[in-house]
């Protein structure tokens, strides 16, 4: 009798995953850049005269308007998180991606055209819908066709395409603030269509997530994209893969009979603490400033005294270094406890409000170039800790932590309060700056101080997890059917693996969704062979 003998630990250190994953990744990732380039374009836009002149905006009407210009971005949003919950269940991930990027095209297209601040708004709302469901999407898609001890570093691919669509709209703003035309401002504006467009186009050849296709029974078509995706020259039989795909199949097949309403995350008290942590999360890395710092960065420096093409060109330099240390992250991030990464990312990033808060109190109204440089400096020591440590995590980290049937739901949620939260700081930051200054910044100061504390003592590590054994950490381990540690220390028969992969066993395993009484127990009862 064949047996999977492997030990599990030598599969972990393995490379299950080909150059053609990366590549599929990096083009899906262009959803994830259409989000950049949508929502930083505004900030640039803000830098450009010519866009006052065109809108019609003055001292009287600037602060609402622009605030209007960045919140309604965000209450567009919420939508996008709802219909992403809607559309990734019942007709996949491909298309809740599609879905998405046809938004922000459109929108991007209309935006471009405007001719007046309420049009501009209107497709601003648009363009927040397209862009979040993406965001939502995007990082899902990558965690549910990664293998666990690559997630991420391979998911943080999307949160690094954010940063190009950031660094694109900021260098090509700079480039079009030389254009002297009364529509240099729609230049940089017609340039962010061009990701979501590639998506559009090429999305249909990128294979759906195959955990989706699991949970629709589509066994033949999962089976082949973990083949083609885990393979490893090191592992000629397709151990990993198999291994892969009978956890994949027995626990997906289970979850299948259980409820998958959002009463369930209210009702269930394992699902209500996964939604407490998503929440948390997103509110904290939102709260600690991040997009207030990114869309109105041009007003920031300027209010330090500094002109126009200086505003620019420090926000530009801004998003390249983000870029830079997005990149770096990748390098430790599958080597860092998920929750430890995390809390250390809000301590610095509430370090670094605290001292541009000192910093802007003292020299906001003065000369002192050492005091204002000094604050320029802080706003970019900020964004190294955020991207080092958080920009990667606030988007997988809830992708690990929910199960397959109510990951689509999960991401909802805390994408809806990703936009949610932002509306309150981006329509409230114009204003707030007009009248109480630095002292906005002492909230952001709050917030991170509130996420490295839950980080430490509340967040459970998922480092290395295994999507389907999740549930444990949370104390479900009822809910879990089969582990991947099992499979190597039982020393499975691979001919009982290969009874449920299409195409080499007699039959699929018996289905497992009635067996809610002891569901662990069958399943060893089932493949529990010794060699």
């Amino acid at each position: 009798m064949t047996v999977l003998n492997t030990d599990a630990a030598v599969f972990e250190r393995r490379r299950h995953f080909k150059f053609y994953t990366v590549l599929i990744i990096l083009f899906v990732s262009l959803g994830t850049c259409s989000y950049g380039t949508s929502a930083s374009i505004i900030s640039t836009t803000l830098g450009q005269p010519s866009f006052f002149v065109a809108m019609g905006l003055n001292d009287s009407n600037m602060a609402s308007l622009t605030g209007a210009m960045n919140s309604l971005y965000y209450a567009g949003g919420v939508f996008g998180a709802i219909c992403h919950g809607l559309i990734a269940d019942r007709y996949g991930r491909k298309w809740d991606i599609f879905v998405g990027s046809t938004f922000v095209l459109v929108s991007q297209a209309l935006i471009t055209g405007s001719v007046n601040p309420a049009m501009f708004i209107v497709f601003r709302f648009f363009a927040g819908w397209g862009g979040f469901q993406l965001v939502a999407a995007v990082p899902m898609w990558i965690a549910e066709i990664v293998p666990p001890a690559h997630r991420g570093m391979l998911s943080d691919i999307a949160p690094i395409m954010i940063n190009v669509g950031y660094t694109l709209t900021g260098y090509v703003g700079v480039g079009f603030y030389f254009f002297d035309s009364k529509d240099a401002w729609r230049g940089p504006m017609a340039l962010t269509m061009i990701p979501p467009l590639i998506l559009c186009c090429g999305i249909y050849w990128i294979p759906e997530s195959p955990r989706y296709l699991l949970l629709k029974d589509r066994y033949e078509e999962a089976w082949a994209i973990i083949a083609r995706l885990h393979s490893d020259p090191r592992d000629p039989h397709n151990e990993f893969a198999k291994r892969e795909y009978y956890q994949m199949q027995r626990q997906i097949k289970f979850d299948a009979s259980l409820s998958t309403g959002y009463k369930e995350i209210f009702t269930r008290p394992s699902y209500r603490k996964r939604a407490f942590i998503s929440i948390i999360l997103m509110v904290c890395v939102m709260s600690s400033g991040v997009l207030t710092i990114q869309n109105y960065g041009v007003s920031l420096y300027a209010k330090l005294g500094y002109d126009n093409l200086q505003t620019l060109l420090f926000q530009t330099g801004y998003t390249a270094t983000a870029l830079c240390f997005s990149i770096i992250a990748m390098t430790y991030v599958d080597r860092v406890k998920r929750n430890y990464l995390i809390g250390v990312g809000f301590t610095g990033c509430g370090i670094a409000v605290i001292l541009e808060t000192a910093l802007t109190a003292n020299f906001l109204n003065s000369d002192n170039k050492a005091g204002l440089g000094a604050a320029v400096f802080a706003f970019f020591l900020y964004v190294v800790f955020f991207e080092l440590c958080l920009d990667g995590p606030e988007f997988f980290y809830h992708s690990e932590i929910w199960p397959t049937h109510m990951r689509a739901k999960g991401y909802t949620l805390c994408v809806a309060f990703y936009s949610g939260i932002n509306i309150v700081w981006l329509q409230a930051a114009p204003t707030a700056f007009a009248n109480i200054g630095w002292k906005y910044y002492i909230f952001f100061i709050l917030f991170s101080a509130l996420g490295a504390f839950c980080a430490f003592f509340i967040f459970p590590d998922t480092l290395h997890k295994p999507l389907e054994e999740v549930a444990a950490i949370f104390g479900d381990h009822d809910l879990v059917i089969v582990y991947q540690k099992e499979l190597d220390s039982a020393h499975i028969a691979l001919e009982t693996i290969e009874e449920i992969i299409p195409g080499m066993g007699p039959k699929q395993v018996d289905d497992v969704s009635s067996e809610k009484e002891g569901p662990r127990a069958a399943v060893i009862e089932d493949v529990g062979t010794q060699a």
